[in-house]
């Protein structure tokens, strides 16, 4: 017996109702209670996983906090799927459809969409082996086409990309096959200024040299001693030197606004302009 149909037969007990009516609101009854119970297992999946993943990327030394936080995202994902789809079986069933004759159906069905379906398998797996490969992680920036932003949610077809605008792009896990990771390992910002073309270059590499080492000692945050190269290219006749230095990816973008920050007022101590420098 279905569950509509233990109501119907309490219903029916205790009540002087139709058969017909109490039939129809067992099977409303049957339905909200299948909705309630699969909401509250969704969110307490959900509740637990992230609790997990806060828990072991809280731990001190944790290596793989936004991998943990990807996968977290994942099972989300696949337990939203997974309820919904036990939820239409169960609705379906209420309402006296024969589910298993829909289901034989919707596989035989399934076969003869899956050639006109192959962009959404392809975005499946791909997804997939990002997830198994690391190659990318909620929280990584990255830049994917013209687009660049942090991966805020990968699902198990589309990944969310909240651009530097505050735009949300939405992308599909197969045109994820070639971008550019900018949290992987480690990052270098780089820095190039145009000096005026009297100013000696020597001296001006000696000044950039100089803020390099001083930024590098008061944060605490080069992972290797700063580099002022020479001259490398030429704007409008006015030399372009480059001080750059390697960081840790998340403060790349911070690290060369604090440093033309402290060259800008370098160049202004030895009385120098700061030329252009594409």
């Amino acid at each position: 017996m279905t569950i509509a149909g233990s109501i119907a037969a309490l219903i029916a007990r205790w009540t002087s109702l139709d058969p017909t009516v109490a039939d129809l609101l067992a099977r409303l009854i049957a339905i909200a209670l299948t909705a309630a119970v699969l909401w509250i297992a969704y969110v307490v999946v959900t509740g637990v996983v992230n609790r997990l993943v806060a828990r072991h990327a809280a731990q001190p030394g944790a290596p793989h906090g936004a991998r943990l936080r990807t996968v977290a995202s994942l099972l989300s994902s696949l337990a939203r799927w997974f309820i919904a789809f036990v939820s239409l079986v169960i609705v379906l069933r209420e309402l006296g459809v024969d589910v298993q004759a829909l289901i034989v159906s919707a596989g035989i069905v399934g076969v003869a969409l899956a050639f006109g379906a192959q962009s959404l398998v392809r975005d499946v797996i791909t997804g997939f082996f990002l997830l198994v490969e690391g190659l990318v992680a909620v929280g990584d920036t990255v830049q994917v086409g013209s687009y660049a932003g942090t991966i805020e949610s990968m699902g198990l077809r589309v990944t969310t990309v909240r651009l530097t605008d505050g735009a949300l792009h939405v992308l599909p896990n197969g045109q994820l096959t070639e971008f550019t990771n900018l949290n992987a390992g480690w990052a270098r910002a780089v820095v190039d200024i145009g000096v005026p073309r009297e100013a000696p270059v020597e001296r001006a590499l000696d000044v950039l040299r100089r803020v390099g080492e001083e930024w590098a000692r008061e944060t605490g945050r080069a992972l290797e001693q700063p580099q002022a190269q020479g001259i490398i290219k030429f704007s409008g006749g006015d030399p372009v030197l480059r001080l750059m230095v390697r960081v840790d990816p998340a403060l790349r973008f911070d690290t060369e606004a604090e440093l033309r920050r402290r060259i800008k007022a370098a160049f202004d101590r030895e009385q120098w302009s700061v030329a252009g420098a594409a």
